[in-house]
């Protein structure tokens, strides 16, 4: 058995963000203005100048972003080719995003002030229906599979395996919680040493900078995750498994790298930096780091 309900009428006050955008609805709110029983507390006599509001937020969003851009472990400050491509997907999809939330944003403000339709077609709605639920989604995708190809491309480009007898060699291996860093490969670099004096570093990747670098990833205990983010994406070091990454820095300098994995108590501070020497310089660093140095 239906029952009825009786609810009172009165005057309802708008939420703080519907006076600033001039959502009003059925509450007689226009122009920022409010009714007067809603005139009371600290709003009260107070107009709301949306413009300037509006402004404000553009400027709070525009700073928080801002402080995610540059930093150690930004991969949107790249220096290498590989998180170059990485950061123009991430700039398309955040371009993307913002377009796609514009127009929610206009179509729910257009439902809300517009008046129920007086025809009950449907062709409207199954138009959207298609657009917004078919053709919208499989563009997104081709365009993010596209960016995604390119950035494998970038990754591992064509010749990348013809290249090992003149690119910088690296084993990697993780432990808990710090890392290793071996240099096998040292012929090319000048040096010539027997296997009991190669260099080794802890918590700190010496390589040249502009040249290739074939780095073999491996763990001597649990699953970690090596990244460098301002020079290349993630790639996990499984125990008994030896995993390949290819690096091109860009210049010289320090870069960060962390582990990606949550892999124990001291997760969290296993860290590492990526140190790009000049290629003239290198060779003498290698040979400090034969002699104990680390």
């Amino acid at each position: 058995m239906a029952t009825a309900v009786a609810v009172p009428r009165g005057s309802a006050c708008p939420s703080f963000f519907m006076m600033a955008f001039g959502v009003g609805g059925e509450l007689g709110i226009r122009s920022g203005r409010v009714q007067p029983s809603c005139q009371s507390g600290s709003l009260a006599g107070r107009p709301i100048q949306r413009s300037k509001l509006r402004v404000l937020i553009v400027i709070a969003a525009a700073a928080c972003l801002a402080g995610c851009i540059h930093g150690p472990l930004s991969a949107l400050d790249p220096a290498s080719a590989v998180t170059r491509s990485v950061a123009a997907l991430w700039w398309w999809m955040a371009a993307g995003t913002g377009v796609i939330l514009l127009m929610m944003a206009v179509l729910g403000w257009l439902a809300v002030r517009r008046n129920a339709p007086a025809s009950s077609q449907r062709r409207g709605v199954r138009l959207m229906l298609v657009a917004g639920g078919l053709l919208l989604p499989a563009t997104v995708i081709t365009i993010l599979l596209s960016f995604g190809l390119k950035l494998d491309e970038a990754q591992w480009p064509p010749g990348a395996r013809a290249e090992a007898q003149r690119a910088f060699h690296v084993d990697l291996i993780a432990h808990r919680w710090w890392w290793e860093a071996r240099y096998p490969a040292l012929d090319a670099q000048g040096l010539s040493l027997p296997d009991s004096d190669l260099p080794r570093s802890v918590n700190v990747l010496h390589v040249p900078a502009g040249v290739p670098i074939h780095l073999r990833i491996m763990s001597d205990d649990v699953i970690h995750g090596f990244w460098v983010p301002r020079i290349a994406g993630k790639l996990d070091a499984v125990p008994g498994r030896v995993n390949r990454i290819r690096l091109v820095v860009d210049e010289p300098g320090e870069y960060a790298g962390v582990c990606a994995e949550f892999c124990g108590d001291g997760h969290a501070h296993m860290r590492f930096t990526l140190v790009a020497h000049d290629p003239d310089e290198l060779p003498q660093r290698l040979a400090e780091l034969a002699g104990g140095e680390r």
